[in-house]
């Protein structure tokens, strides 16, 4: 939370002055894990969601005295995701992003004046499923990390954690 939300947040405050004299813009990096959460990045996840929630309400509270760009991108090819790729086999099955092509599109949304950028384009496809088949997404996502309880020899579940078997029910 201090580097993805509280960084974030600090710099902007301190930018605002500035930007409200100057007519500026805010382009502020979030992911598209913060309305698409991934298992297993549980605290990733919710201090992206919060940067994406602070900066929505920033925008509402500031008018359009400053403008708001949020970026969600997906998976770009960065050392980061590629040790998450080495860690995850299950995350292999998502297409890596250029982080090239991602940054040209921050900076052609940004001029346009666009509320939010998503790169790769194809991850946008993921929010409408998340929106309207929930639990088929769940479903999915448990399925491809490999999450859904496994049955035990007398059929009874196993109550997981970290892929680690706590207790038999």
């Amino acid at each position: 939370m201090d580097t993805n939300f509280w960084g974030a947040i600090h710099g902007t405050l301190q930018a605002i002055p500035h930007l409200k004299n100057s007519k500026g813009r805010i382009i502020v990096i979030a992911s598209y894990t913060g309305w698409f959460p991934l298992p297993r990045l549980s605290f990733y996840n919710a201090s992206k969601a919060a940067v994406i929630s602070f900066f929505e309400t920033l925008r509402l509270e500031l008018g359009w005295c400053i403008g708001i760009t949020i970026v969600t991108p997906g998976f770009l090819k960065t050392k980061m995701a590629l040790r998450a790729y080495e860690y995850e086999a299950s995350l292999r099955i998502i297409p890596m992003g250029s982080t090239f092509e991602c940054a040209k599109e921050i900076v052609k949304s940004a001029c346009r004046g666009n509320m939010y950028v998503t790169n790769p384009s194809w991850v946008k496809v993921m929010f409408p499923f998340k929106m309207f088949y929930p639990e088929l997404v769940d479903w999915a996502q448990q399925h491809v990390f490999g999450l859904l309880p496994k049955s035990s020899k007398n059929g009874n579940l196993h109550i997981l954690k970290n892929n680690q078997v706590l207790k038999e029910e």
